[in-house]
């Protein structure tokens, strides 16, 4: 693909709460290092949503958005039934990659820190340009005031 220029982008956030299951966790209570991936997911699908751009309504276009790279930095442990924040950002948006960033917090303290790079390819699977009408919704600040909370 290239090396692409990126696009400055103003500091933009949404925050979602999800409760710490017992399955999330391994035999010691303590999160399994693989969940953090999925509350990844789930703030970046809320970004997303809260901005008016369902993943639904992104493949509906004929566009997909895989994981190409992804990265995360382990602070202190989550544990069961805790209750943590998980914020979303998009840190880069280029001409056909996404760069999310992503804290996972607990009580103001960050427990995890990472970042997932994303290419925009089309059904076949090859690269192609991220949309414009995705690329204005994802630049916005929130339209929705829609509360998600994973449970």
């Amino acid at each position: 693909m290239g090396e692409e220029r990126q696009a400055e982008v103003p500091f933009q956030a949404t925050t979602i709460a999800a409760r710490v299951l017992y399955a999330d966790t391994d035999r010691m209570g303590v999160v399994y290092h693989a969940t953090y991936l999925r509350w990844f997911e789930a703030g970046r699908a809320a970004f997303m949503r809260r901005r008016g751009s369902s993943y639904r309504d992104v493949e509906e276009s004929g566009v997909m958005l895989p994981v190409i790279e992804a990265n995360a930095v382990y602070l202190k442990p989550a544990h069961y039934d805790d209750v943590i924040r998980v914020t979303a950002r998009l840190g880069e948006i280029g001409r056909a990659q996404l760069r999310f960033e992503y804290e996972i917090s607990k009580d103001g303290v960050p427990l995890v820190r990472g970042f997932t790079r994303h290419a925009v390819i089309a059904a076949d699977g090859r690269p192609t340009r991220l949309p414009a009408a995705l690329r204005e919704a994802l630049e916005n600040e929130e339209t929705t005031n829609e509360k998600d909370i994973v449970d």
